[in-house]
């Protein structure tokens, strides 16, 4: 998987969580042909679209980190049976750019607007990403 090359350390050991955690991790799946995707996480997969990144003109180590983060901070809320951390708003500000990155993975996923800001909030924050995988999954 081409997206490994990218990972920083932790995000390694993200990765080796989320496996450890019983979720397959696959890149590039036909869900990706939707260029507006980065990856996702169903119940038992994580999936990284890898050459989505690669051919949205940003930064390609940065975004397939931040997607790892962000998708594993996923696995930990399935982890809990679907359900936030229940972080104070307050207390995870972000741009306005990500709140509007929020409100559109609100409209074309079930996740709730909760779910979504702790996974936007997370995304920059490996180190509580890899805490929250090893408290709530195993």
């Amino acid at each position: 998987m081409e997206f490994l090359l990218y990972l920083t350390p932790i995000g390694r050991e993200i990765i080796q969580n989320v496996i450890r955690a019983k979720y397959s991790v696959k890149e590039n799946v036909e869900f990706c042909r939707d260029k507006n995707f980065f990856g996702y996480v169903n119940t038992n997969k994580l999936v990284i679209c890898t050459n989505n990144i690669k051919h949205s003109g940003n930064d390609v180590k940065f975004y397939v980190n931040e997607t790892v983060y962000h998708e594993a901070t996923h696995v930990a809320h399935m982890c809990r049976g679907y359900k936030p951390f229940y972080i104070p708003l307050k207390d995870m500000p972000l741009p306005q750019s990500k709140l509007q990155d929020i409100e559109k993975s609100v409209r074309m996923s079930t996740s709730s607007r909760q779910i979504e800001h702790e996974a936007y909030w997370m995304e920059d924050k490996p180190e509580q990403v890899k805490y929250v995988i090893q408290k709530y999954c195993f």
